[in-house]
């Protein structure tokens, strides 16, 4: 999945902020993920930039349902 988050990062990173976190590194990554009682992961959660969270999607997710719910955040 990296490779296809890294490729939306490309393509997005003029209007959105991407966070990467490790939920196993028994620090910050794994404090958000149980803060935001994640089920699985890898894990991506979409915001608004008013913190409202708008998606969530655990595991292999296709590149097509990753830009489609980043395009729909955008137009909000």
């Amino acid at each position: 999945m990296r490779p296809i988050v890294d490729g939306l990062q490309d393509a997005f990173s003029d209007r959105v902020a991407f966070v990467y976190l490790n939920a196993a590194d028994g620090d910050q990554g794994q404090a958000v993920y149980e803060r935001l009682a994640l089920p699985g992961h890898p894990g991506y959660v979409i915001f608004l930039p008013d913190g409202r969270e708008i998606y969530r999607g655990f595991g292999i997710i296709a590149e097509e349902t990753l830009q489609e719910e980043i395009e729909a955040a955008l137009e909000r």
